[in-house]
């Protein structure tokens, strides 16, 4: 097995490439599959050899498009031809992926035209939003929105789309009509709504009818994952509490990645528990601290959960009653404390799968490895994410890694993680993802003696593998950033 020595930044130069011997006379749809993994520049030469190779790269050349004015030095008219002869026959429906940006930086920086109202004027979003429709064969759509425009959900036209799979909205304040209809709904597979901003309900309503948001256009019969990413000063659960009645009717979200703060756990874990058919689910967010919301035993999320990806906090709140075969912990824990909410929680007997972010500081600091792995009588695979970096979670307890860590306890980190190694009696795979300042790397064994330490501590492990980077001094732009690989 190959393994891993200190890493220099040094490689060899890849050798030579050798001619070959292109044949032509290649079936077409031979010719189609080549080219489909060469890049944008390569297929403009492409189109120059024949009027074969031109015919078969064409459709390729449109399959990834972008629409952003910014992009070009043009005017609005000028822009506005382009947009003609993109969004007509001959190139709209060959594009499958369409990425459309309503940022207009260069237009709001001229001068006397300053963005500080929320609709400012620009004469391209109408005909921008026009032209969508007229992608027939989409299959994916990315819009960016200004982060304080208002974006009317059902302006954009994606009704007329049979094909779209999967779409992706950052930014922008999305508000919906106040009645839809089955029809109406827009149906994909995948819907991402990032840089979520404040709510804005633009239509004055009567005290008696119910506001909407952008989880009521969905048709919930076609939707599987669902993403939602908070702007700084939002959280999804605010948004998702106007369609509270129809978290139900999403029978088929199977995947939902889903920023949480502390004080929004109850709105959340609400959405959550409505989802029969739940399997994957993945929480970021801050101030996880924040624990006064308790559910009680009916409230529960679905049996069918496989894979949980969150912090340490959250597992009392969301996995009770489930038999997650997947534990992903990704934010920087304590082993202890870990081991203490996992033992509480009674929910790692099904757990097959297991990753774990400690800092460099806790693991030389990990006094009993065995008292938490023991807890997983089925592990398989364990990959233990070590960093000493500076700790980013401002709701942390925990001190920066590099401020509190010792250097002499270096010496316990071969015997500290063939402990936890060894703690599992079923674990086949092993991976130590390292994320090292280049000085730490210095002060470590050397890897490849590490290694096969690890190997003669923990011989029933079938493969340990090191992964990660090495950081380098703040300031060296000499030093590369070395990677390690098997």
């Amino acid at each position: 097995m190959a393994v891993l020595s200190r890493i220099s930044g040094n490689f060899s130069p890849a050798p030579k490439q050798m001619p070959l011997n292109v044949r032509v006379d290649l079936p077409n749809e031979l010719w189609f599959e080549i080219f489909k993994h060469l890049s944008r520049n390569a297929l403009c030469s492409v189109h120059g050899v024949s009027s074969l190779f031109h015919d078969i790269a064409h459709p390729l050349f449109f399959r990834d498009f972008t629409l952003d004015p910014d992009r070009h030095d043009l005017s609005s008219d000028e822009f506005l031809e382009r947009l003609s002869m993109y969004s007509s026959a001959p190139i709209a429906p060959h594009v499958h992926k369409l990425s459309i940006s309503f940022q207009f930086g260069r237009y709001f920086r001229r001068s006397g035209r300053l963005f500080t109202t929320l609709n400012s004027p620009s004469p391209l979003v109408v005909p921008l939003l026009q032209s969508i429709p007229s992608f027939l064969n989409l299959r994916i759509l990315e819009c960016d929105f200004r982060f304080n425009s208002e974006v009317h959900f059902a302006n954009l036209g994606l009704q007329t789309l049979p094909g779209l799979q999967e779409l992706r909205i950052h930014g922008g304040k999305l508000y919906c009509p106040r009645t839809l209809t089955s029809l109406a709904k827009i149906r994909v597979a995948h819907f991402a709504f990032t840089a979520i901003p404040g709510i804005v309900l633009l239509e004055r309503r009567r005290e008696t009818e119910t506001p909407r948001s952008f989880l009521s256009m969905l048709d919930p019969e076609t939707l599987c994952s669902l993403t939602l990413s908070p702007s700084y000063d939002c959280s999804p659960a605010a948004w998702l509490a106007y369609d509270h009645d129809l978290f139900s009717t999403f029978r088929n979200l199977r995947t939902v990645t889903i920023g949480c703060d502390g004080p929004f756990l109850r709105q959340v874990h609400a959405f959550l528990t409505a989802l029969p058919a739940l399997q994957h689910l993945i929480l970021t967010g801050e101030f996880r601290r924040y624990t006064e919301f308790t559910p009680s035993p009916g409230e529960a999320l679905s049996s069918q959960l496989q894979c949980y990806t969150g912090p340490r906090e959250y597992i009392p709140i969301f996995l009770p009653q489930t038999a997650c075969t997947r534990l992903a912990i990704n934010a920087c824990c304590i082993p202890a404390e870990l081991r203490n909410t996992l033992e509480e929680t009674l929910c790692t007997g099904s757990v097959t799968d297991l990753t774990l972010r400690l800092s460099l500081a806790g693991v030389c600091g990990w006094k009993v490895p065995h008292a938490l792995l023991v807890l997983f009588p089925r592990l398989e695979t364990l990959r233990i994410g070590i960093s000493d970096a500076p700790l980013d979670d401002d709701d942390s307890d925990l001190f920066d890694a590099a401020e509190t860590f010792d250097p002499a306890a270096l010496s316990n980190l071969p015997d500290i993680l063939g402990a936890a190694l060894r703690a599992s009696k079923t674990l086949k795979h092993a991976v130590i993802d390292w994320d090292l300042h280049c000085d730490t790397v210095c002060q470590l064994l050397d890897l490849r003696d590490l290694h096969e330490f690890l190997q003669r501590s923990a011989p029933k492990v079938e493969t340990i593998l090191f992964e990660g980077a090495i950081r380098p001094a703040c300031g060296d732009e000499s030093t590369d950033s070395g990677s390690f690989h098997e």
